[in-house]
């Protein structure tokens, strides 16, 4: 895995800074004329997606049965309503778990890395729904 790793960021470079004929601006003068657009907020088609996909995580990756899934549905609806963008403007948690420190935009690795916490914090999704009436989990 490392060598591939190794590999692809290499073959990056080569791509990005070796000059192309006699233009060596063609690699190195990049600008965008237009700048593109971070989004802030998830559409109702990927909100429905990210909630499929909890799901499916949730039942396949853990075993969760239907009662575990719908504690995982209540909290996630509860802390983001399923929207990888949701940011919390009173701390530094972010997306769909509403993780502390979350960096990640994609909705797999939000919804993997909210798994782990639960798994590890609280063993199941109905546990720390049953915490979550203090406001957290």
């Amino acid at each position: 895995m490392k060598k591939r790793f190794i590999a692809v960021a290499v073959l990056t470079a080569l791509i990005i800074f070796i000059p192309v004929g006699n233009d060596v601006g063609v690699n190195v003068d990049l600008t965008l004329k237009h700048p593109v657009a971070i989004p802030t907020k998830a559409s109702m088609e990927q909100k429905k997606a990210n909630k499929i996909m909890a799901m499916k995580f949730a039942k396949a990756g853990y075993g969760w049965d239907l009662r575990q899934r719908k504690c995982i549905y209540k909290i996630f609806t509860k802390e983001s309503r399923f929207d990888n963008y949701a940011d919390n403007k009173h701390s530094s948690a972010y997306g769909i778990g509403q993780l502390m420190n979350e960096t990640s935009t994609d909705p797999a690795i939000q919804i993997l890395n909210a798994y782990r916490y639960i798994k590890h914090r609280y063993d199941t999704p109905c546990k720390a729904w049953a915490h979550h009436s203090k406001g957290w989990y």
